[in-house]
């Protein structure tokens, strides 16, 4: 794990080592070139590090978390702290998401990708439908046709996919680790129609050097990729990438919320509410989306709805396990220990006896607790494959019902530089996230259709109150989408139908910063789609003979004429910072 530089250039450097910039240099190697993964930071996580230079010069909304939470300045990037949900985006979103913009190329480009994403990502098989599942649910779907109740969501191990490919990348003699070096800047020629290197600094020794490469692909995340992007004005005075003013705006996460309740009659099977084992072994839970056709004729923009458990932090629920969870809560990442807060406040209404009112439950109801216990701590804690989160079935067939919506790109929903520096230089960001009417409105049109199409159904009623919806949305802020928009036309985005930012063709950029639209669901696995399409795009630039990447074991390259030298490597460098 050396950190000296290589004098020649490298064919592809790529920064980043999260999902997606893993995901690419899985697909470089073993074809004769020479590849360098650059990353900020080493195998620690170091949460201090992450909240001074991932921080928001501004206050951020209360309904966005703090902007350094969902990002990992570490080897693996967010694939260390994600929850490994892997669903795939459909049709609708890339023919008419967003407003009408949807995406420069059809969604067979990353179908074909989504096999091997899965086995990537540890998901399984390519199976997301009620059939992946021994004993299907089967609620009566011929009397409700307006509801798809066929999806399903898989999960990951999850997967720290550093952990998962070290062995394979650390001592390749083709690819060229460079932990602990952060990336300032990207480096034009003086035209402006080419990246020629990126300025690095060696976090440990605090001295700055130049890395060459032919292409350069940026997989830093959404927020940090805009950053960089923004930031390297040496040649662009706006930032690379900000030719048409869309590079930080339109600033998508999807919105995410409990509201309403889902009562099942009497005859509604339950029990597979739960996550069940699919048949290849991986975790796996229905969905409760609007069929395509109905969406398609009511313009309606997407969602998915989860049965929940009732609020964890109200001791009303009267349940031994969920005042343990809620108790427990501190040992959460903070990333997942939020959500089981109250948003507005009323937890503090309990005042000094909320924690006795918990342990009150629990002490009422011990059995139940003793019973839980060990199954959590073996399917949640000691299993290789993680049961996702608790979820209990409810005697009284009554359920809470979470929704995932897509959140409509807004040009004022934006990422922007801010005066303030963090110790290593690079300016602060300015985050500013907007939930727009039209997002708010969509929401309050699917569940008006939920509530009707379940009304029809015999399957159960939906109740919610409308006056309730804006207040009960926030930022699902894990996913940071659309700063780096893929576009047809440079006036519309960022980047072009191949991912590379338009003008500079050999800059690209991979992630959900480049999604057009958000769809509802988790963005990883589309990303890494994305990351594998891109790879097979380099590998067409730089060895013409290679027609598609072999996702099955690979040999051993030969080794790289470049070999010898980037064992050694040293860039030249550059006027050490001050």
């Amino acid at each position: 794990m050396t950190r000296s530089f290589d004098q020649s250039a490298f064919d592809v450097a790529i920064v980043g080592s999260g999902p997606a910039g893993l995901a690419v240099a899985s697909r470089l190697i073993g074809h004769g070139l020479s590849i360098a993964l650059i990353e900020a930071g080493n195998e620690r996580h170091d949460p201090q590090d992450e909240r001074q230079s991932f921080a928001a010069e501004n206050a951020v909304s209360v309904l966005h978390p703090a902007a350094h939470l969902y990002r990992r300045r570490m080897l693996g990037g967010a694939s260390t702290s994600w929850g490994g949900r892997c669903i795939p985006f459909d049709r609708v979103d890339f023919s008419r998401g967003a407003g009408g913009m949807g995406w420069p190329f059809p969604l067979e480009e990353v179908e074909r990708h989504v096999p091997e994403a899965l086995d990537f990502l540890d998901a399984g098989r390519p199976e997301h439908d009620e059939t992946a599942f021994a004993e299907p649910l089967r609620w009566n779907s011929a009397a409700c046709p307006d509801l798809d109740l066929d999806t399903i969501e898989r999960f990951s191990l999850p997967t720290d996919l550093w952990r998962k490919l070290r062995g394979e990348l650390r001592d390749r003699p083709d690819l060229q680790l460079i932990p602990d070096h952060l990336v300032l800047s990207v480096e034009l020629a003086p035209d402006g129609g080419s990246a020629v290197a990126l300025r690095v600094l060696d976090r440990q020794r605090q001295s700055e050097r130049r890395l060459v490469a032919r292409q350069i692909v940026l997989a830093c995340g959404g927020i940090e990729t805009t950053r960089l992007l923004l930031a390297s004005r040496s040649v662009a005075e706006r930032g690379i990438g900000n030719h048409s003013d869309h590079l930080g705006r339109h600033y998508m996460t999807h919105v995410m919320g409990d509201i309403g309740e889902l009562v099942l009659a009497p005859g509604a099977e339950q029990a597979k509410l739960d996550y069940r084992r699919t048949h290849d072994g991986v975790y796996g839970r229905s969905l409760i989306r609007i069929a395509e056709a109905r969406r398609l004729r009511d313009d309606l923009p997407n969602a998915v709805w989860r049965p929940t458990v009732p609020p964890v932090w109200d001791p009303a629920h009267g349940s031994a396990i969920l005042s343990a969870v809620h108790l427990a809560k501190e040992l959460l990442p903070k990333e997942y220990s939020w959500r089981l807060v109250a948003r507005d406040g009323s937890a503090g209404a309990f005042g000094w006896t909320l924690p006795m009112r918990h342990a009150a439950n629990i002490l009422h109801h011990p059995v139940d607790l003793a019973r839980f216990l060990p199954q959590i701590v073996g399917k949640r804690f000691l299993a290789a494959r993680k049961l996702p989160s608790v979820f209990l079935l409810n005697p009284g067939r009554r359920y809470r019902m979470e929704i995932n919506a897509e959140q409509m790109p807004d040009p004022e929903s934006r990422i922007a530089l801010a005066e303030t520096r963090d110790r290593y230089g690079m300016p602060l960001i300015r985050l500013d996230w907007r939930m727009d009417e039209a997002t708010v409105e969509g929401v309050r049109r699917n569940l008006a259709v939920l509530a009707e199409s379940f009304r029809l159904s015999g399957v159960g009623h939906f109740d919610y109150d409308p006056d309730l919806v804006a207040d009960s949305l926030a930022s699902q802020s894990g996913h940071h989408m659309g700063t780096t928009r893929m576009a047809r036309l440079p006036e519309e985005g960022v980047v072009d139908p191949e991912g590379a930012v338009f003008g500079v063709a050999n800059l690209h950029v991979v992630g959900a910063s480049v999604f057009p639209t958000s769809g509802a669901v988790n963005p990883t696995l589309l990303a890494t789609c994305l990351a594998f399409r891109l790879a097979g795009g380099l590998l067409r630039q730089l060895r013409p003979g290679v027609q598609r990447v072999a996702t099955a074991a690979r040999p051993e390259p030969p080794r790289h004429p470049l070999a010898e030298q980037a064992a050694r490597l040293a860039f030249p460098p550059a006027k050490p910072l001050v």
